[in-house]
């Protein structure tokens, strides 16, 4: 017995040790398996304004475990235990709109750092009593106007298009063009870095808005005066996109397809990468259209890029190659005032054209501390054919009918660069700039011209005869262009005064051009035999030299920035005939002032003010002196005695906004006139057969002049969801011009108004407008002749978004319009859309459009030259359904950063 219990004992002592060592490789293993794991969790907490906030409730929760933590008085958090790669994280505070979102981290990071999480304020109600933070969405400085895009309501798969088409006084047309107060975008710029091509109308389709923290619009005058601080001339509207931190870079593009039953089809690719300083883009399209209106078959690829190849250096590239066909239907009605009666001519034509094109940009870019440098070289060449049929019937003072048909070919390369350096001197208190610029162009057209005229009783309108007029033209043409500047600036102020600055400057520019016309024109018989008529050829010869000499004084403190002076511009223009030997100059000096000025009124408040005076030549087709019989109902013959114009601009901005009241206000006034305006002279001839034929030639008049006021009022309320507003336009237009060799003048004024309200929300948006517009055009002919055009259009939108992967969208517009000549009818236009999107973020999309669901649309415009006015309407089908499909690529910001900003919260 007693040995049994000692074997028993052994045996116990054998399976505790095998127990016990089992148990201790386990708890190593567990251990290990713990420590690989665990990862440390830290990031910050900030506002708006990019302030830490304390006491910030987190929550990190993952599929075993949450975690909570609270923010410290940095606003910094972290969670030392995090067992998970991907988790979700909750963050709450008073007075904040929650933030909700999905994170995933490499695995081999123990110690990951988020982006700062930017709590947005929202409204909070207790009991009676309601605490509301308001978001400033305006702030309006001397040059610029920024935007806080977190004011505005930004949907799921919203682009910045989107976006900016909420913002007071910025418009977007159906092509994408963006204008500030009417004045057309012309740079593109995210976080004050040139982006990709600096195209706005491609890239505000391509950025998604809620990568977008704030959009500015500034007022630009170039690079080398950012660099200098020299402002002179009218600056351009610039849009500047700044994103939220973190996402300044990232992978975009992807590729649509879409088809109409208008037999219209497109496929297109984009693909981007904004990686820190590099960007490389490229795309390409291709589309097809083949309905009784037009036939299209186009294709284009693209490519670009933009680096830094060093602290200092950067460099830029693109290549866009395109091809393709084109055929148009349009009507034209032209009604032409004279002392003999009027001209009423009704045209329609129809056109086929092929185009290619290859374009290619290059560019580098230097800058230092004391240095600034830039290269840039341009290139194009383009291959165009085109034929075209076209009737003319005229009516009133002259009886006749045109049929005319041409084929031409046209072949235009160009080339032009320019070299720019600028150099900060003695403590900057001293620039000096210099630069370079060049450009050549050709081009040959040849034209197979076949015209035949009817010709009528002028009291029965019986046809009485007709004339057969068929001739080939050659046109040769080339032009060259080179010019330079050099500029010097002396502070009067030392280089250790903080108040601001002030400079005297002196600047010197110059532009030699040169250009020379060759044609021949070759009349074919009808009995088939052909010659050359001598005058309808040329060889002619012409330069263009002009000098600006400028001194001014430029000066800028903290709310007060401003610049004046003079300009001196003489000008020589010569002429020659190149087969007879024949000279022609023209002698001229021209002067204006100079000044702008940017007032910071108070915050949110400012004015500014530019003007500015210029000398350009005549365009070279107005110089030459040799019949242009293209058209042989309207012969052109050019003056080679015009003089150079001296152009004048004014523009005068005021923008407000109130933070309190909501309500904002931008108004922008400008004005131009000009000197030796280059004016038509229309005079009526008798041709060969004793029929009235129109001769164009030019001359030189002064009293051509504009004024015109754009303005925006807008009241914003709820939040800033709700939007009132009233914006238009009110232009007076004063031109002179010949007729018969007398001396007429035109009037016209243009008063265009609307009311708007929108009205925005997450789930849906609703905008309506009322708009009424009227021009009126006075002419010295004829007893005053008048010419009212009136439209009255109310238009209405809608978008609701039932569930996360849907939205519904409704469009209706009416039109009334009195006034026109050809027929405009008062159009109904009903839109209706439904767009759906599927996989992880939402990354396809799949959307059907019905247009114009009454078939009422039209195309149609009006202008007026002179004593002419045109009303032209372009055929196309517009009531069609089409339908997209289309695979959006989208990822910004690091690895780490949130996956999804919009996961069950508003931002």
């Amino acid at each position: 017995m007693v040995l049994s219990f000692t074997k028993e004992v052994q045996r116990m002592k054998k399976s505790n040790s095998l127990c016990f060592l089992l148990f201790f490789i386990l708890i190593i293993f567990s251990f290990n398996a713990l420590a690989q794991s665990q990862f440390k969790i830290s990031g910050h907490v900030i506002d708006s304004l990019k302030k830490p906030i304390e006491g910030v409730s987190i929550r990190l929760i993952t599929d075993q475990d949450t975690l909570r933590t609270n923010s410290d008085e940095k606003g910094g958090f972290s969670f030392v235990k995090t067992p998970k790669t991907k988790f979700y994280l909750s963050v709450t505070a008073l007075g904040y709109k929650p933030f909700n979102s999905i994170y995933e981290i490499e695995s081999l990071k123990k110690n990951a750092v988020l982006d700062p999480i930017m709590l947005q304020t929202e409204t909070i109600r207790l009991e009676d009593v309601q605490v509301k933070v308001k978001i400033d969405p305006i702030k309006i400085k001397k040059d610029t106007i920024e935007y806080n895009a977190g004011a505005y309501t930004v949907r799921e798969n919203d682009k910045v298009e989107d976006l900016l088409r909420q913002l007071q006084g910025i418009e977007i047309d159906t092509k994408g063009a963006v204008t500030a107060m009417g004045k057309k975008m012309t740079k593109l710029r995210v976080n004050g870095e040139d982006f990709f091509t600096n195209n706005v109308e491609d890239y505000i389709r391509q950025l998604p808005a809620d990568i977008i923290a704030k959009v500015q619009v500034i007022e630009d005058y170039g690079d080398e005066a950012n660099f200098t601080g020299i402002k002179t001339g009218t600056p351009q509207k610039m849009l500047n996109l700044v994103t939220k931190p973190g996402l300044g870079k990232g992978i975009f593009g992807g590729v649509d397809l879409n088809s109409a039953t208008s037999n219209a089809h497109n496929l297109g690719a984009k693909g981007n990468v904004w990686k820190n300083n590099k960007q490389i883009g490229f795309g390409g399209r291709y589309g097809l259209t083949n309905n009784e209106f037009s036939t299209l078959n186009n294709g284009a690829l693209n490519g670009n890029i933009r680096d830094r190849i060093s602290k200092e250096f950067s460099i830029h590239g693109s290549y866009d190659f395109s091809n393709g066909t084109n055929r148009s239907v349009q009507s034209n009605y032209l009604e032409t005032f004279n002392p003999q009666g009027t001209i009423y001519d009704l045209r329609e034509s129809v056109n086929h054209s092929n185009s290619l094109t290859n374009d290619i940009n290059l560019g580098l870019n230097g800058s230092t501390a004391k240095n600034y440098f830039n290269v840039s070289l341009a290139g194009a060449l383009a291959d165009t054919r085109n034929e075209a049929s076209s009737t003319s019937n005229k009516s009133g003072i002259i009886r006749q009918d045109l049929s005319s048909n041409s084929g031409s070919r046209n072949n235009n390369p160009n080339l032009n660069g320019s070299i720019n350096w600028s150099r900060r001197l003695s403590n900057n208190k001293r620039s000096l700039s210099m630069g370079i610029n060049f450009g050549t162009n050709g081009g040959k057209t040849v034209s197979s011209i076949n015209d035949m005229i009817r010709y009528y009783n002028e009291t029965t309108n019986i046809l009485l005869k007709d004339s057969i007029l068929n001739r080939l033209v050659e046109h040769n043409a080339s032009s060259s262009n080179f010019g330079g500047n050099i500029q010097f600036s002396n502070s009067l102020k030392k280089a250790t005064d903080s108040t601001g600055y002030n400079f005297i400057n002196v600047s010197y520019r110059f532009m030699v051009s040169r250009s020379r016309n060759q044609q021949t024109t070759t009349v074919n018989h009808p009995l088939g035999n052909s010659f050359v008529v001598d005058s309808l050829g040329q060889d002619y010869v012409s330069s263009f030299i002009n000098q600006n000499i400028s001194i001014g004084y430029n000066a800028n403190k903290n709310q007060l920035s401003y610049n004046f002076g003079i300009n001196f511009s003489p000008s020589i223009i010569i002429g020659q005939y190149r087969d007879t030997g024949q000279k022609l100059k023209n002698y001229q000096l021209n002067f204006s002032p100079l000044a702008n000025l940017s007032y910071q009124i108070k915050d949110n408040e400012s004015l500014s003010f530019d003007y500015l005076g210029y000398t350009s030549s005549p365009d070279f087709n107005k110089l030459q002196p040799i019949r242009n019989n293209n058209d042989v109902q309207n012969l052109i013959i050019g003056n080679p005695d015009l003089k150079a114009t001296s152009s004048h601009t004014a523009d005068l901005s005021y923008n407000k906004f109130g933070l309190k009241s909501g309500l904002s206000m931008m108004a922008n006034l400008s004005g131009t006139f000009a000197i030796n305006s280059v004016v038509s002279n229309t005079v009526f001839l008798r041709d060969t057969l004793n029929s009235l034929k129109q001769q164009t030639t030019y001359e030189n008049v002064n009293g051509i002049y504009n004024i015109g006021l754009n303005y925006d009022v807008n009241k914003r309320l709820l939040d800033n969801r709700l939007s009132l507003s009233i914006d238009g336009n009110v232009a007076y237009n004063h031109n002179v011009f010949y007729t018969d060799n007398v001396l007429n003048r035109s009037k016209g004024i243009n008063v265009s108004n609307a009311l708007k309200f929108n009205l925005s929300q997450k789930k849906y948006n609703f905008n309506t407008s009322a708009s009424y517009s009227f021009s009126s055009n006075t002419y010295s002919v004829m007893n005053q002749n008048i010419k009212n055009v009136q439209v009255v259009a109310l238009s209405g939108s809608a978008s609701w978004i039932p569930g996360k992967h849907f939205r519904l969208n409704a469009s209706a517009s009416k039109s009334l319009n009195f006034g026109y000549s050809l027929y405009a009818g008062n159009p109904l236009l009903v839109n209706l859309g439904l767009n759906t999107s599927f996989l992880k973020d939402n990354r396809l999309l799949f959307s059907v459009q019905a247009n114009d669901l009454f078939n009422q649309g039209a195309l149609f415009s009006t202008s007026i030259t002179n004593n002419s006015i045109s009303e032209n309407r372009t055929r196309f089908i517009s009531r069609f359904i089409q339908a997209t499909l289309s695979y959006n690529l989208r990822h910004f910001g690091n690895k780490n950063s949130r996956l999804n900003s919009n996961i069950n919260a508003e931002e």
